[in-house]
C-alpha cells in the first residue's frame, strides 16, 4: 500500500507513550513526506512540524529551534540547498542536524549541499529507519538513541553518501574511532583525552572523511559562526593533530586544503 503523504503546516506532537519533554523538534520541510516516517519520529518522543516550501521553513526554524531539520532539496521559493545554507548562517544553529532529501533527480545537489553544511544526505523516498539514524533516534523505540549515516539505494558509491557503520554511535576511520555516546576517543585502541571542542571538530571530519569540509562550514558547526577568526580554527587543529599522534613532518590524519579547508584521509589500502 502506497505512503499517505502529510499535510503540511500541522504540528505533530509526540505519541502518548512519550507525553513527556520532547526527545527531539523535528523540522520537516518537503510535501512529498509521508505519514509513516511522521509517525516514526513522533512515536520516538519528537515533535514534528511539516511545512511544504523554503520560506517557511526558515521561518519555523527560528521559532522552533529545532533540533532535526530534514529538507528536500527541490522546494519551492527557496530551494533546499538555499534553506541548508541559511540555517548555518543562523547565530546559535552550529549544533542542529541538517538532512538534505535527494530524489532520483536531484543527486547533483549532493556536493553542493555538504559545502553549504548539511550534516547528511539521505535517499528518497525516505525509510524511516535511515533517517531516525541520521537524526540520532533510535530505529526501534527500546533502542538507545544513537546517530549514524544513511546508505542510499545504490550503495555508497553515489557522491555525498558513506556507508553506516556497525555501530552507528561509534565513527571508526582508520586507527581512530570516537564514540559519540561515551564522549571517547581510541587511536590504535588506546584512550586519548580530547577536549569538548576537539571533539566536535574531530567529529564533524570523521562523518565527512575523504571529503574537503570548507572552513567557514567547520566554524559554524563547530563554534556556531562562520564570522569566527579562522586562526582559531587553525589553532584546533594542531592540537588535535597532536593527540592523534601526527607530526609537523607527517600530518597523516587531518589535511590542509589550501584555501578551502580541511579533509581528513582516508586510510591508504
Amino acid at each position: 500500500m502506497p505512503a499517505t503523504p502529510v499535510a503540511a503546516g500541522a504540528p505533530v506532537s509526540p505519541s502518548a507513550a512519550a507525553q513527556t519533554a520532547p526527545t527531539a523538534v523535528v523540522l520537516i520541510a518537503d510535501a512529498e513526506v509521508d505519514g509513516a516516517l511522521v509517525a516514526a519520529f513522533a512515536a520516538r518522543g519528537a515533535e514534528v512540524r511539516v511545512v511544504a516550501d523554503g520560506a517557511l521553513a526558515l521561518l519555523e526554524a527560528g521559532r522552533l529551534a529545532p533540533t532535526v531539520v530534514l529538507v528536500g532539496a527541490d522546494l519551492p521559493v527557496l530551494d533546499g540547498v538555499g534553506v541548508v545554507r541559511a540555517l548555518r548562517a543562523m547565530r546559535g544553529r552550529g549544533e542542529v542536524t541538517v538532512l538534505l532529501g535527494l530524489g532520483p533527480g536531484d543527486l547533483a545537489q549532493a556536493a553542493d549541499g555538504l559545502e553549504a553544511g548539511a550534516s547528511a544526505c539521505v535517499a528518497k523516498p525516505y525509510l524511516a529507519a535511515e533517517v531516525l539514524a541520521l537524526a540520532g533516534l533510535p530505529a526501534d523505540p527500546a533502542v538507545t538513541p544513537a546517530g549514524g549515516v544513511a546508505l542510499p539505494p545504490g550503495g555508497a558509491s553515489r557522491p555525498g553518501w558513506a556507508a553506516a557503520e556497525p555501530d552507528p554511535e561509534v565513527l571508526r576511520v582508520g586507527a581512530v574511532s570516537l564514540d559519540i555516546g561515551a564522549h571517547q576517543v581510541r587511536v590504535d585502541g588506546a584512550p586519548v583525552a580530547v577536549p569538548p571542542r576537539e571533539f566536535r571538530l574531530l567529529r564533524v571530519l570523521l562523518e565527512r572523511a575523504g571529503r574537503v569540509v570548507p572552513r567557514e562550514s567547520l566554524l559554524e558547526l563547530v563554534w556556531g559562526s562562520a564570522q569566527m577568526d579562522s586562526n582559531t580554527l587553525a589553532v584546533h587543529v594542531r592540537r588535535l593533530r597532536r593527540r592523534l599522534g601526527d607530526t609537523a613532518e607527517t600530518p597523516w590524519s587531518i589535511e590542509s586544503v589550501r584555501g578551502v579547508g580541511y579533509r581528513y584521509r582516508l586510510p591508504t589500502p
